[in-house]
């Protein structure tokens, strides 16, 4: 009882903290954790050396953190943009890994250790990037999509290490039989998601209360599945989650598994710091050369890959900066091997660090305007100015789902229309309908240079961030701008730097044909 007291004290004083300084609250709970080592509090049920007593301790909480990342994964926001984010989640997490695993072996790790330090350097953090994305009101933007889908491949590449590495003393054919049998419980994963799950709902309409007892209940068989196939605890978790992750459920079980989450993860987070003690000089130096390897490898790797599966310059950079942290995953994955007597204390310890440095680091990298100081120096960009013929056209940029209720009654008037998007299936469409077209970034002066858009008789700004708005106002001096926006905030800064604020698709078009009509500017 006093131990799970102290936990709770810190992590109240910790989520405290991360609140009032707007700090990822996972490195401050760690933090926390530590600080009781360094008052010399640390229960003995919390240390290293204590034995699988450390992993019980933290067990619960394991398993509602990797439960809610599941429900989080919902590869349906993805599916558009697959080729993109198998490529990307291939190249860097294959890479990655051996890069860490080289790293490893080179500053003195065996093999099976390098292994899992490799494999916890490749993951990035599903709960830091998320935030990041929802904070952002970035989760269905292109870049957005392929990270997520990049998440839940990482996710379930390191759901399938811990399995192999936890049967690896049994040899091939253990872990070949671990494999198949995680590979079954996610295939009733899916069934469940798709035919047996919506159903049930359809027929019984749970209330609150009800629908959390189905989450517990579901989580628990799948744990317990896992547990008499002798599985990671961690895979049924996983597993039970993506039953949960289909659009509009996972929104319904999100809110209530909220509060749940928030608590488990406050435990297993300063539980996690206790069990680390405060680490010695040479641990942190360590930590901070596998940080930086992190940092340096993921981004240009991630941008490289992302730009040529359809992505623009600066959302695969934005995508890179995101996914330049290691994991929660990878603390399971150290701390399995630590249970399994595969990784040293000290070695788990420096993976542990590494994830609190890069993820306190994400806040900075994954700005917006990080990526535009960036953008710059990206080595294949072409830097020299663009002459472009076109005068007294429409120009769309950005053209999204509602985009053909702007473009249908203006080349229904004759207008001359030009649309910029960098969403590559998109452009394939607007190809197939003869409908002129420029793929790119429409918040680049590159772009705007090559669409005239100093020259277009109006510019309609449909792109997603209001910053990108912003750029293209102070760049067309004198053109009119419609731009779409979302908060009377957003439509506050639109109006006072000149533009014509619209807060809604359907009403761009409207206004914007009233505007022109108006102004006597559509063809009789």
């Amino acid at each position: 009882m006093n131990t799970f007291a102290l936990l709770l004290v810190m992590a109240a004083i910790a989520y405290g903290i991360a609140k009032f300084f707007r700090l990822p609250s996972v490195p401050i709970l760690i933090g926390a954790g530590m600080c009781l080592g360094l008052a010399g509090l640390v229960p003995h049920e919390l240390q290293l050396g204590g034995g699988e007593g450390a992993m019980d301790m933290l067990e619960l909480g394991l398993v509602f953190l990797v439960f809610s990342s599941g429900v989080e994964l919902n590869p349906s926001r993805f599916m558009r943009l697959g080729k993109a984010v198998s490529w990307v989640a291939g190249v860097q997490f294959g890479l990655a890994m051996g890069t860490g695993f080289l790293c490893a072996k080179w500053m003195g790790l065996g093999t099976l250790e390098a292994v899992y330090m490799g494999g916890g350097l490749a993951a990035s953090s599903t709960l830091v990037v998320l935030r990041h994305l929802q904070s952002r009101k970035a989760m269905f933007e292109p870049y957005g999509r392929v990270v997520t889908g990049v998440l839940l491949l990482q996710d379930v590449a390191l759901v399938l290490l811990i399995v192999l590495l936890s049967r690896v003393d049994g040899g091939g054919w253990d872990v070949g039989r671990g494999l198949l049998e995680t590979f079954i419980l996610g295939g009733i994963a899916w069934v469940a998601q798709r035919f047996v799950i919506p159903r049930m709902v359809l027929r019984f309409k749970p209330d609150e209360e009800s629908l959390l007892l189905w989450l517990v209940a579901v989580l628990l068989g799948f744990v317990g599945v896992a547990a008499w196939l002798g599985l990671p605890l961690i895979a049924g978790a996983f597993t039970a989650g993506f039953v949960f992750s289909a659009f509009p459920l996972n929104g319904l079980v999100r809110g209530q598994l909220s509060s749940l989450v928030d608590f488990f993860q406050a435990m297993f987070f300063v539980a996690l710091g206790a069990l680390l003690g405060i680490p010695e000089l040479n641990l942190w130096l360590q930590a901070g050369l596998y940080s930086i390897v992190v940092i340096t490898v993921t981004p240009p790797l991630v941008a490289l890959v992302a730009e040529w599966r359809g992505l623009n310059a600066r959302a695969g950079i934005e995508s890179g900066l995101l996914l330049a942290q290691t994991s929660e995953y990878s603390l399971l994955l150290g701390l399995s091997g630590v249970v399994l007597g595969h990784v040293s204390q000290d070695t788990f310890s420096i993976l542990a660090l590494t994830t609190v440095i890069t993820m306190v680091a994400t806040p900075i990298l994954g700005r917006e305007e990080v990526a535009n100081f960036l953008l710059p120096f990206h080595p294949l960009r072409k830097r020299k100015r663009v002459e472009s013929a076109l005068e007294g056209h429409v120009l769309i940029l950005g053209f999204g789902s509602a985009g053909m209720w702007t473009l249908k009654p203006l080349l229904a008037q004759g207008e001359k229309v030009l649309v910029v998007d960098d969403d590559a299936v998109v452009c394939r469409a607007l190809a197939k309908k003869n409908v002129p077209y420029l793929r790119g970034d429409g918040a680049e002066e590159e772009v705007l240079e090559k669409a005239g858009a100093s020259r277009a008789k109006i510019v309609i700004a449909s792109m997603r961030r209001v910053g990108d708005a912003m750029v293209v106002l102070k760049y067309v001096k004198g053109v009119p701008v419609i731009a779409r926006v979302f908060e009377d905030e957003d439509a506050a800064k639109i109006k006072k730097a000149g533009g014509i604020p619209v807060m809604n698709s359907q009403a761009a078009a409207d206004t914007f044909m009233a505007w022109l009509a108006a102004n006597d500017r559509v063809k009789d």
